[in-house]
């Protein structure tokens, strides 16, 4: 076992766990019938959803506010790797929702969609260990962990957006702290990737001959 594994170890064992013992409780307080399989769906959604957001604003929230920031941003492979073993207990009480339901219990685009977000997530964590990382080379892992966090961030905030307004005040106030962090969450990414793009446009134009006195103006103001 590298130490890598096992810094990992803990937060995944902790991320399933805490997924099971909400998705137990669930089942538990409304019935191992569709109730309570629809409560332990929400639930394990949720209890997971923590572990995604911190490793999806980590990177960016050090970018943009500094080193602060860094410890978070460096448990961003823990926090992932806790983000899948959570979803495994949500993954199971899918296939039981399916297995209990008389017809699917949401339409196959839907279904289509998100289960895209769930390969991702895998994919990614399997990517994370040294033993599978060489499989795509440096550049090819970057853009497919971001192309991979920012889909499953969208497939989260579809979720959160399905009609929060037509159904009672307690189903629009549990979910509206999500809605807050979805949202928050893609605003930090934008700003991060913003500011990688204005310095992405400065290091090119102080590459450029003659360019160097304006460089310098820039950093300058900043």
């Amino acid at each position: 076992m590298t130490a890598r594994t096992s810094r990992a170890g803990p937060w995944m064992t902790a991320g399933f766990l805490g997924g099971l013992a909400l998705a137990m409780a669930a089942l538990v307080r409304w019935g191992p019938g569709h109730a309570g399989t629809v409560g332990a769906l929400q639930l394990s959604a949720r209890w997971a959803y923590g572990f995604f957001w911190l490793a999806y604003v980590g990177g960016a929230l050090a970018a943009l506010w500094g080193p602060r920031f860094q410890p978070l941003a460096r448990r961003g492979r823990e926090l992932g790797l806790a983000f899948a073993a959570a979803m495994l207990v949500h993954g199971a009480m899918i296939v039981r929702i399916y297995a209990i339901s008389a017809k699917p219990p949401i339409p196959l685009a839907s279904a289509a969609f998100f289960g895209v977000g769930l390969a991702f997530a895998y994919a990614m964590a399997a990517l994370s260990f040294p033993r599978l990382a060489g499989v795509l080379s440096t550049r090819a892992r970057r853009v497919f962990f971001t192309v991979g966090l920012e889909y499953i961030a969208l497939a989260f905030l579809r979720d959160f957006f399905q009609d929060p307004f037509g159904k009672s005040l307690t189903h629009l106030i549990a979910y509206l702290p999500f809605i807050a962090l979805g949202i928050t969450g893609a605003l930090l990414r934008l700003l991060f990737y913003g500011q990688r793009l204005r310095r992405a446009l400065a290091a090119g134009r102080a590459a450029r001959p003659g360019s160097a006195i304006g460089a310098v103006a820039g950093d300058s103001k900043r």
